[in-house]
């Protein structure tokens, strides 16, 4: 991961500067259905094939089978109730930047399909009258810690292979209390937003870029000899989630359509100073 960015929408914009219809959703569902089902596969395969020798469920297959040879240049972090303004967001960067997204709540349902097969499997201690099944606690609660963590550490791979994530913040995912402290109260958000402010950060097209500057740069010195210019080095300043709204979003589709197109859209959006 390279950037984090923190989208700031209102409940009165989160959806009308997208311009996407809900037939572009739909097909976008029906895409995203095809992952659905090779993580469903994943996790059956996992849950009814024992994969160690002492008939035990191997997690860490699990995790590495979760997303097998997934690629998206953008992860989109949001509240369950903003499933569909992600969904909105993640067609526009497609339509207009040909930029794919990765939103994690294509896998909440697998997640659970997969706890639900476990405790099945091996949760149950008794049923009731209706035969309905009557889970141990102390069971459940070990089962659900080990597919949250799974689940957490999956999503940590993704976090860390993607290019920029994206953040949703609407009244859905924060809450702001009198002194203006912003909290979430989902677990799933804190964790994404903490793993991507302290890994690694890291530009896959670092050596086009530090050229590209370079030559930009001896064009502007060769203009400007004669101004006084104090340069300041901005790598930390780089490194931390940097705040976008719809105005700035709309700007970088501008600058993008205004360019000649050999520069990727991702660098637009991190380096023009127009925005």
């Amino acid at each position: 991961m390279f950037k984090g960015y923190n989208l700031d929408l209102t409940m009165i914009d989160d959806q009308s500067f997208f311009d996407i219809t809900d037939s572009e959703i739909d097909i976008f569902d029906k895409e995203t259905q095809i992952l659905k089902n090779n993580i469903k596969n994943n996790m059956q395969d996992i849950t009814l094939l024992p994969k160690t020798p002492d008939n035990k469920i191997d997690g860490s297959k699990l995790i590495n089978n979760l997303f097998p040879n997934y690629h998206a240049d953008i992860f989109i972090s949001h509240s369950h109730n903003d499933a569909r303004t992600a969904k909105r967001l993640a067609c526009w960067l497609n339509k207009n930047f040909g930029l794919i997204t990765f939103i994690d709540s294509v896998i909440w349902g697998s997640a659970n399909d997969l706890l639900r097969d476990i405790d099945n499997k091996y949760s149950i201690s008794s049923r009731d009258k209706y035969g309905e099944p009557i889970y141990d606690y102390n069971i459940r609660n070990y089962t659900t810690s080990h597919v949250h963590m799974m689940l957490s550490t999956a999503l940590n791979d993704i976090i860390n292979s993607t290019e920029c994530l994206i953040f949703l913040n609407t009244p859905e995912s924060l809450a702001i209390n009198e002194v203006k402290k912003q909290k979430t109260n989902s677990p799933w958000i804190y964790n994404e937003l903490k793993i991507a402010s302290i890994i690694e950060k890291k530009n896959p097209r670092i050596t086009y870029l530090k050229e590209n500057i370079e030559k930009r740069t001896a064009v502007f010195n060769e203009e400007s000899k004669n101004k006084l210019e104090i340069l300041y080095r901005v790598e930390q300043e780089l490194n931390i989630f940097e705040n976008l709204d719809s105005a700035k979003i709309k700007k970088w589709l501008l600058n993008y359509n205004l360019s000649d197109k050999s520069t990727h859209p991702l660098d637009i959006l991190y380096f023009d100073n127009r925005l």
